[in-house]
């Protein structure tokens, strides 16, 4: 062990004379765990809030929407084989999509309808939380939102109307129609706004009614997150009129927000640490006080400003060191402890997930303990410039 690393260390575990130095640099040890503890714990909750949000706009969402600047796709088969042809796509699929105003059994509401092939859209069977998918196979039955259900009282079974705005043309104009439909299911996206409007149809039933054409395509991925490569793949395949979307780009603004609302998250709570870091710095320049004649004796044998500074240095990292470990642990392990029991409820009325989610990242963790680390050792460059120094005869001259 290294003269500097042995004297720190000695310097840590000796009994000093004042009591109160060796106190606060517990409450520094403390302070700087607490700190690394919080900033993990939240970093891991905005994480679980990012996933969580994202497999569920993943549930119903296309990874890739092909849209015409024609405005329909009047002949979407040949653009569909085209685009089944791209290794990495698994789905693809034309829909039709537009507002609507339903009547329940007592009021009115608009929506949003959504026709598609039911074939196609086997992985939607996931948020069917009630009936079966299989329904829109058969004429006039169609799939519905929580919570649009619960607003209108509609169960499956049930039967409701569509006011449609543009279904047919006269010699006067454009003319509504009113369509009746029966409730074969209730599906759970997870996100209020598409529940809370969204029905999901035979994508023959409304071309039957309407005489709508394709809106567009819906592309669905092996890997979500090639999305924008596939995309640009894909337009400059298919040429113009053809434009592409991607999830990302239809959820840019969440996922913004998100991302900065984590980033102030990490900058407001890196200040715990910074504070606590401030106790360091007290401690050890406490030590320097109570040191004096140690390092003038030292600078007396021979011992160099690197020297004397390395050893306060070791000293105050050391501090960082142990107060990060102990953050790190506590904080993992209060994650673990949340995702395994779900401890921390939400109201679902409020945010639409029942339990906190969380989830843990070693590289998170890593940076946290990485960035303590170095305001430990920037926290410690004072004390130990004022301990290099010390005048060994001012130190001596009355012992």
């Amino acid at each position: 062990m290294r003269v500097e690393t042995k004297i720190g260390l000695r310097y840590l575990k000796s009994k000093r004379k004042e009591a109160f130095i060796a106190f606060t640099t517990w409450i520094a040890i403390t302070g700087i765990a607490i700190g690394v503890m919080a900033l993990i714990v939240v970093i891991a909750v905005m994480t679980g809030f990012q996933e969580e949000i994202k497999s569920r706009i993943l549930g119903i969402n296309p990874h890739i929407l092909i849209l015409s600047l024609e405005g329909e796709i009047k002949n979407p088969t040949p653009v569909i084989e085209s685009i089944k042809k791209e290794n990495g796509v698994t789905h693809a699929f034309p829909f039709i999509q537009f507002q609507a105003l339903i009547q329940g059994k007592r009021q009115q509401q608009g929506v949003i309808v959504k026709g598609v092939e039911p074939q196609s859209v086997d992985f939607l069977k996931q948020i069917v939380k009630s009936g079966d998918l299989n329904v829109l196979q058969e004429k006039g039955k169609a799939l519905i939102g929580k919570e649009l259900s619960r607003q209108l009282n509609l169960a499956p079974g049930d039967d409701f109307y569509l006011f449609i705005p543009y279904a047919g043309v006269s010699p006067t104009g454009l003319i509504p129609d009113v369509v009746s439909f029966k409730v074969g299911g209730v599906i759970e996206t997870g996100i209020f706004d598409v529940d809370s409007v969204m029905i999901v149809v035979s994508l023959n039933d409304i071309q039957r009614l309407t005489g709508y054409g394709t809106t567009g395509i819906e592309i669905r991925l092996k890997d979500a997150y090639l999305a924008n490569k596939m995309k640009e793949t894909l337009v400059r395949k298919l040429g113009n009129p053809y434009i592409g979307r991607t999830w990302v780009e239809m959820n840019k603004n969440l996922f913004s927000a998100l991302k900065l609302e984590k980033i102030a998250m990490f900058i407001i709570l890196a200040l715990i640490i910074l504070v606590a870091s401030f106790n360091i710095i007290s401690s050890l320049v406490m030590t320097v006080m109570e040191k004096r004649k140690d390092i003038a004796i030292l600078k007396s044998f021979g011992a160099k400003r690197k020297t004397i500074m390395k050893i306060f240095i070791i000293e105050g990292v050391t501090i960082g060191v142990v107060g990060a470990i102990f953050g790190s642990f506590f904080g993992y392990s209060l994650c673990e402890i949340i995702k395994r029991y779900k401890i921390v409820s939400l109201p679902q009325d409020v945010y639409y997930i029942t339990n906190l989610p969380v989830k843990i990242s070693l590289w998170d963790v890593f940076l946290v303990a990485s960035i303590t680390m170095v305001i430990c050792i920037l926290s410690t460059l004072y004390p130990s410039y004022k301990a290099s120094r010390v005048n060994p005869v001012e130190a001596l001259r009355y012992e």
